[in-house]
């Protein structure tokens, strides 16, 4: 069984944590295709559901945590993680800018603001456990 975690910057506002949110997990299905169904499920009313195969969770931490967490995790084998910033929260449609000042920067000096990681359901759990429950 796979899991997924999103563990956000715990001082977000609640339009910002939408917003991360929804970016990482976007990020996390181009990354591990298999986290949501390739096909679609529909009720009886014809009304389209997600398709998510896995429990996702939503924690927070703060910015130093998250770019610790990353950068355990950039190595392995069995989990797939990815982050987003600050400097990606003041860029809007702006890639090109983004991808530039991304390459240049180190974790840190981009302050991230979110992580999303997906794998084993007990690996996840182990690496997410000192993370809280964002409420």
């Amino acid at each position: 069984m796979q899991r997924n975690a999103i563990i956000l910057e715990k001082n977000l506002t609640a339009g910002e944590v939408g917003n991360v949110a929804g970016i990482l997990m976007g990020q996390i299905a181009q990354i591990n295709p298999e986290v949501y169904l390739d096909s679609e499920v529909t009720d009886a009313d014809g009304v389209r559901h997600a398709a998510i195969r896995y429990s996702t969770v939503v924690l927070k931490a703060g910015s130093g945590q998250i770019a610790n967490l990353a950068k355990s995790l950039k190595e392995s084998e069995t989990i797939s993680s990815c982050v987003f910033t600050a400097t990606g929260q003041s860029l809007n449609n702006q890639f090109e800018v983004y991808q530039e000042q991304i390459q240049k920067s180190e974790l840190e000096n981009l302050k991230p603001v979110g992580i999303v990681v997906s794998g084993p359901d007990e690996e996840v759990r182990a690496v997410t456990k000192k993370f809280s429950l964002l409420k």
